[in-house]
């Protein structure tokens, strides 16, 4: 079976436009972190709040965190929030390099586990559930419009390369 694997691997990589990504992520994403996204919807606020329970002062650091990612979503043609530890991030990355397709990224920490969040990480986490309703890592942007994840997303990249507009728009945002 490891040949029959080479030999599809082989060809992916000399014919196909895009190899696609592990399967195993994939079910994962659409399977088992659907469970998680009330869990993470719920903690994402939590982590973010620096304020003691403010609420109005909690309002205006989202907003300042929303205007701070619209800034950065617009600033290359592809943006990528990412998480450094994680999966769904890695695999994303290594998509995007594998089309050759330039980035932005933008790490938010290694993990959305406290104590491994960078200053203002939970804070933008918040903020990108605000703007797109996902939680999850990781966000994409082309030239400031969200795109979602890997799998993810308002539409996500993987739906975008099957559909064959994901290039497009690239380079629509690369012009």
């Amino acid at each position: 079976m490891a040949e029959s694997a080479d030999i599809i691997r082989y060809l992916y990589e000399t014919y196909a436009l895009w190899t696609p990504p592990s399967e195993l992520l994939e079910w994962t994403s659409l399977s088992v972190m659907p469970l998680f996204k009330p869990i993470f919807s719920y903690l994402a606020p939590i982590q973010a709040r620096s304020d003691g329970g403010d609420e109005g002062l909690y309002d205006s650091e989202i907003g300042y965190a929303i205007e701070e990612i619209n800034d950065e979503a617009s600033s290359s043609p592809v943006v990528i929030y990412t998480y450094e530890l994680s999966p769904f991030s890695s695999e994303t990355k290594s998509l995007l390099d594998s089309l050759k397709v330039q980035y932005k990224e933008i790490s938010l920490g290694k993990e959305w586990i406290p104590g491994l969040l960078s200053p203002g990480g939970a804070i933008k986490r918040a903020a990108l559930m605000k703007m797109t309703g996902q939680s999850s890592l990781p966000h994409v942007f082309i030239r400031g419009t969200p795109i979602g994840g890997l799998f993810s997303g308002q539409p996500g990249i993987l739906s975008l390369l099957k559909e064959d507009k994901f290039m497009e728009m690239v380079r629509a945002a690369a012009n």
